[in-house]
């Protein structure tokens, strides 16, 4: 009566977990039989429960992955353990060739069960069709590793685009002019190009322009990142089409800023950049220059200890390069003395913050620089990089840096 009983309360389970796609099973070691097998068996492996037997049902098995203490089992050591009595409980997910010889994947789950004597006879489990979520659990491992051979694409690329914009920093010319005899006044170039991520915005571009005069532009394109270094490499070839310009300061930043709204000032994103373009003549030092919403760059003074911004009250409010089409940027003069040199730099430099959102502020600059007149060009660019990061506690910029000291060398 309690066999009966027992047998009819695992076939109303059995019938509950057939809405799952399950079929319960109470298999028999001794006697190698199911005593008692679902019917939904049939849409699993296609048999019924009648003709399946433990034994067919093994041969089914193509593939089987074992949890819960028997991973990396084979299936006859698994089931030796399980049998044996070493193993309370038994899980895997099985694939199986059906009767129809399609594949298909099954979870088997299984308790053991034992007689008085605590001998392991049988084990009463269930089977469930696990097939469309090992399809999509397969689907996903192919999509990840997709998305990581794309992501080592993008990096691979990424790496170069980053190794194209250091080399174009790098090949700037150091000297002007390059082959200076002795005793002839020249000028020095020493940069600090810091980008905030894998690519930057900020770029600067030496233009010789003739034996004796020379262009030095500076631009901070809006944002960082990938968009940003696209507009970088537009810029510098709007620069090299208009170069029959570049004598002119205030016409040169015109041209450019009509280029860039012709091709970027009618869509939805709105972009502009900050520069500033100037020319010396190293026969006698006079500068000309033009500024685009760019931050003043600083006039180094040794003799007189002083650190003094480069500009001119009219030209405080000229805008930034895309945001007003046809602008005519204005030209201003200064006449640079002996020993005296210029400061370059992008925004991130100063706009640098601490742990408490205090920003390094252009006065800090000027201060610390003021304090370094004394020492190399090199050894002040690498001190005030040291001292932002001091202040700010952290190592890296959120913004790109670009530092440019442009050295009168007599």
């Amino acid at each position: 009566m309690q066999k009966k009983a027992l047998q009819e309360i695992i076939k109303d389970f059995s019938h509950a977990l057939e809405q799952g796609h399950g079929a319960v099973y109470r298999r028999n070691f001794d006697s190698s039989v199911y005593e008692y097998l679902g019917g939904y068996i049939k849409e699993i492996a296609g048999y019924s429960a009648e003709e399946l037997t433990p034994d067919l049902w093994d041969s089914l098995i193509l593939r089987t992955e074992h949890e819960d203490g028997l991973e990396d089992l084979s299936l006859e050591e698994a089931n030796r353990r399980v049998r044996s009595g070493e193993a309370d409980h038994w899980k895997a997910d099985v694939q199986i060739r059906t009767r129809s010889g399609e594949t298909r994947w099954v979870s088997d789950m299984s308790t053991v069960l034992r007689n008085k004597s605590g001998d392991c006879f049988g084990c009463l489990g269930v089977l469930l069709d696990i097939t469309a979520r090992k399809e999509a659990e397969q689907q996903l491992v192919e999509l990840t590793e997709k998305l990581r051979q794309r992501n080592r694409e993008m990096d691979a690329e990424l790496t170069m685009a980053r190794e194209v914009q250091q080399a174009l920093v790098s090949d700037q010319p150091k000297r002007f002019p390059q082959d200076a005899l002795s005793g002839q006044i020249y000028l020095d170039f020493h940069h600090r190009y810091i980008p905030a991520e894998m690519l930057a915005g900020d770029f600067f571009n030496i233009l010789p322009l003739s034996e004796h005069e020379i262009g030095v532009f500076i631009c901070d394109v809006v944002g960082h990142g990938v968009r940003a270094a696209l507009l970088t490499t537009f810029l510098r070839g709007v620069m090299e089409e208009l170069r029959p310009y570049a004598n002119d300061p205030g016409a040169y930043l015109s041209k450019i800023n009509h280029g860039l709204r012709a091709v970027f000032g009618h869509g939805d994103t709105f972009l502009f950049a900050t520069a500033f373009y100037l020319i010396i003549d190293i026969t006698d030092g006079r500068t000309r220059y033009a500024n685009a919403g760019h931050p003043h760059p600083l006039c180094l003074q040794p003799r007189k200890g002083e650190v003094v911004r480069l500009s001119r009250q009219e030209q405080d409010c000229e805008p930034a390069l895309g945001i007003i089409e046809d602008f005519a940027y204005s030209t201003s003069e200064h006449a640079l003395a002996k020993m005296e040199s210029l400061l370059l730099y992008t925004d991130g430099l100063f706009e640098a913050c601490n742990k408490s959102g205090e920003m390094y502020g252009e006065e800090r600059v000027i201060d610390f620089v003021r304090r370094q007149l004394h020492l190399a060009p090199e050894k002040c660019l690498d001190d005030l990089v040291s001292d932002i990061h001091r202040f700010t506690g952290t190592d890296a910029f959120e913004d790109d840096v670009c530092l440019l000291a442009v050295v009168s060398v007599d």
